[in-house]
């Protein structure tokens, strides 16, 4: 355990250059946010700047661990010979990440939630802090499988560069383009519907969620109308989030095996 933590405080390190990059880059987005609010008298301008950053947390993870890949690349021989296995090395990097993901979104999800409290009237509203909750879940969960995917990505390319060279950003491509084509025909085909499309979650448990009782948004604020009047909203089912989840543990499997057997520290 002692070296795994060494290893992940080295990650720490590496990773900081990134984080305070990012970091810098979102403050200056917000102080762009806060001086247009200054010039427009309104505080829509720091509520749509929030909004627009919390999204782009959504890519925070991979841009971060290209970031630290990137900069790795010139001992990437000396972290291979790291006696732990794949696995944990893997989550040395995917924590690191995750630390730093979190410290973002602190700062961001204060701006946003300062930015849209001035804005919205919690009382005859949406819960506020609900929706923070459900954003932040799903930020979360995005974030788990952006960093195992593109850890996936980058030790595929790895692994072909050590046989192929150059042309493994090639045969990358190609491959994306092919999984690309499959996951749509399968969709297509209804083949995932068929996997996924059990437990469905009732329509009304996201409006009770998210709407307090008492409060004044209607019902179709959250549903779309339908032709006989009533509201909908695009169904969700429990087996879409462990079907998501299986296909990231296995992704992640694939990953270790590739690093344990097949990549080189070269």
């Amino acid at each position: 355990m002692a070296v795994w933590f060494a290893l992940f405080k080295k990650e720490l390190r590496l990773g900081g250059l990134g984080f305070l990059i990012f970091l810098i880059l979102q403050v200056f987005l917000m102080g762009v946010g806060v001086y247009f609010n200054y010039r427009s008298g309104s505080n829509a301008a720091t509520a749509i700047m929030g909004v627009i950053l919390t999204l782009s947390l959504l890519l925070y993870v991979p841009v971060y661990l290209l970031f630290n890949v990137i900069q790795e690349r010139k001992t990437f021989h000396l972290w291979m010979q790291n006696p732990l296995p794949a696995w944990s090395m893997l989550l040395t990097k995917l924590s690191g990440a995750l630390i730093y993901f979190t410290g973002s979104l602190v700062v961001i999800g204060t701006y946003t939630w300062i930015s849209l409290i001035r804005i919205i009237d919690g009382s005859e509203g949406f819960s506020l802090f609900r929706v923070a909750i459900l954003a932040t879940l799903v930020l979360y969960w995005t974030a788990v499988g952006g960093g195992v995917n593109f850890l996936f990505l980058w030790t595929i390319l790895r692994t072909m560069q050590s046989r192929i060279g150059k042309l493994a950003w090639v045969v990358l491509i190609i491959g994306i383009g092919v999984y690309t084509y499959i996951d749509t025909k399968l969709y297509q085909s209804g083949v995932i519907d068929a996997l996924t499309h059990w437990g469905r979650i009732p329509e009304s448990f996201f409006y009770h969620f998210l709407v307090p009782n008492g409060s004044a948004v209607p019902s179709g604020y959250l549903f779309k109308p339908t032709p006989n009047g009533s509201f909908s909203v695009d169904a969700m089912y429990i087996g879409s989030f462990v079907f998501d989840l299986l296909i990231t543990g296995i992704l992640f499997l694939i990953t270790t095996w590739l690093m344990d057997h097949e990549l080189e520290a070269s």
